[in-house]
């Protein structure tokens, strides 16, 4: 079931133009292989939870970026998605109820502020964090090299630089809402840190401005 729809979503990202991300600078970036990591982070983050919908949280981290084939919009994509993930649901006959809670966690996943509200289903706290949790630590670094590599100027600074400023930033808070997220969330941020550090001192980079940054 789960190979079936990736492989529709997987299609739909690709005959309409929202496979890759419309930057140039990350052509290396394909929205399909986020998905199946979310999918992946969802399935290890569901796993030994009581009380949830297991494959409503999986089923919407399949579709949950789909609508990236209707529209670029930050916003957007996530109705997009939803309106596309209910349409395959009804179309496969599933039930109903499941399908609207579906297309309720597609549509608000990218509303991250809901992680703070007390008032939302665990599911979708589960969704929100896997996306997360995607390109984020040793991915991240990658994305960073990736990057600084595709410019016509290029040195190993400019990249310690670069996995300073975006990699180590944004591990700097912890928004994971669930025990299980918030430890590895908490595993990443200490192997940037250490990578970091590590290449400071493989560079030669003082630690009067750069390793004030990054200690914890």
């Amino acid at each position: 079931m789960y190979a079936d729809m990736f492989q529709f979503v997987k299609e739909c990202l690709e005959k309409n133009d929202g496979e890759a991300t419309k930057t140039c600078k990350y052509p290396f970036r394909k929205r399909s292989e986020h998905i199946k990591r979310v999918f992946m982070w969802a399935q290890r983050l569901v796993d030994g939870q009581l009380s949830i919908d297991r494959e409503a949280v999986l089923v919407s981290a399949i579709f949950h970026d789909v609508g990236y084939a209707l529209s670029s919009d930050g916003v957007k994509h996530a109705e997009n998605s939803a309106l596309i993930c209910e349409k395959y649901l009804y179309d496969k006959g599933f039930d109903t109820e499941f399908i609207k809670f579906v297309a309720f966690l597609v549509k608000n996943h990218s509303n991250k502020p809901l992680m703070t509200s007390g008032d939302v289903p665990l599911e979708l706290i589960l969704l929100m964090e896997a996306d997360l949790l995607d390109e984020t630590g040793a991915l991240s670094i990658i994305w960073d090299c990736m990057a600084e590599g595709a410019k016509q100027q290029q040195s190993y600074n400019e990249a310690y630089y670069h996995i300073l400023n975006y990699s180590w930033e944004s591990m700097q808070a912890n928004p994971m809402v669930t025990d299980k997220a918030k430890v590895i969330w908490e595993s990443k941020q200490k192997l940037v840190r250490d990578f970091i550090m590590h290449l400071a001192q493989d560079l030669a980079i003082g630690s009067d401005n750069e390793n004030c940054r990054i200690s914890l």
